[in-house]
């Protein structure tokens, strides 16, 4: 029993000797390992936080070139109040902030990276839209003195191709806006990756972006088109000629359409040649003598509050009343015989304030 005993002892001595060895030799090993892993999972680490933040701020561009786009499709096509619009909506990006100071100081950052850092491209309307569907009627609302393209009524306007934007006028009604964004990443050694990779990977074609690039920015670029609210002002557009053959567009002819009843609206009078029945008195006329149908249709013009007053006023602003100018040539011109108006205050203020706008 005792030799037992000691045999297993000694037998139970010599493997917790070399098990000591082993420790040693594996830690050895790790510490190995882990020089040469540690940097990929900390360069790996850094690049997915640096890849979060540049989803984020790609979102927020997004955004911008939307309220952007808003904002020109409301005021004219004003390239100046598009690029205002865009740098606030970035505020986010910039700290936003809790009180008047902090929106005051991330908007002023905002406003700094846009002017150094962003290009804001009106691809339509175009040179050639303005060419073919500009209103001399409406020239004098424009305070640049150029031309006008007509928002109101694209619903009863024709579907006629114009010759050198090769576009309806509904399509020069379109504003299409490019932005491109200078994005800075922010983190240690992934901003150098992204820079170095970005080098490599430019063509040279634009000469914004390359500079972009240059200075260790991401250029991201957002395309937004809506459909314009306001009469669209000349100010110094694109010139893109319209698809056709060498840029002589062809008219594709208006697509099939279903003929209209005789009164689509209430009040309206008709009479039905030669049969002597009719809404309007039941008369046998011919073409050449039929009455005039009166078919009134009504139509809604929307004008921008933050172009007819400035905020927290009841004042007409000098471009509100060039709008309302625009608006009564319009109606007299239409033969419009009556006008119902309506207007809403700002969900900001308080009720007592929004009441005494109203």
């Amino acid at each position: 029993m005792e030799l037992s005993v000691h045999a297993s002892s000694a037998s139970s001595a010599m493997p917790f000797s070399f098990c000591s060895a082993s420790h040693q030799h594996q830690r050895g090993l790790s510490m190995v390992e882990f020089t040469v892993i540690g940097p990929l999972i900390t360069l790996l680490g850094l690049a997915i936080l640096q890849y979060g933040m540049v989803y984020f701020a790609r979102n927020q561009m997004h955004h911008a070139a939307f309220m952007a786009a808003r904002a020109g499709s409301m005021q004219h096509a004003d390239l100046s109040l598009v690029r205002r619009a865009y740098a606030q909506a970035m505020v986010p990006l910039y700290g936003g902030g809790t009180n008047a100071d902090q929106l005051a100081a991330a908007l002023a950052k905002a406003n700094g990276d846009v002017d150094a850092n962003v290009r804001i491209t009106l691809q339509n309307p175009t040179r050639e839209s303005f060419a073919d569907w500009h209103d001399d009627r409406l020239a004098g609302s424009n305070p640049n003195g150029k031309r006008v393209i007509p928002n109101s009524g694209q619903a009863f306007k024709g579907a006629a191709i114009g010759s050198a934007s090769g576009q309806s006028i509904q399509d020069a009604n379109l504003i299409k806006l490019q932005i491109t964004h200078g994005y800075l990443p922010t983190i240690p050694l992934v901003r150098s990756l992204y820079a170095a990779y970005l080098a490599v990977q430019d063509p040279g074609t634009d000469t914004f972006a390359s500079q972009l690039i240059a200075a260790g920015r991401i250029p991201m670029v957002s395309q937004i088109t809506l459909q314009m609210q306001s009469d669209a002002f000349e100010q110094d557009p694109v010139s893109l000629p319209g698809a056709g053959n060498n840029g002589r567009p062809v008219d594709p002819a208006a697509p099939p359409t279903n003929s209209p009843p005789d009164c689509p609206a209430a009040g309206c009078t008709s009479v039905t040649p030669g049969t002597g029945t009719g809404s309007g008195g039941g008369v046998d006329c011919t073409d050449a003598h039929c009455p005039v149908r009166d078919c009134p249709v009504a139509t809604r013009t929307t004008l921008p509050a933050d172009v007819l007053f400035a905020f927290g006023s009841s004042n007409l602003s000098a471009a509100g009343m060039a709008s309302l100018d625009a608006l009564v040539v319009y109606a007299r011109d239409a033969g419009v015989s009556a006008i119902n108006v309506l207007g809403y205050t700002d969900q900001i203020g308080s009720d007592r304030i929004n009441q005494a706008l109203s």
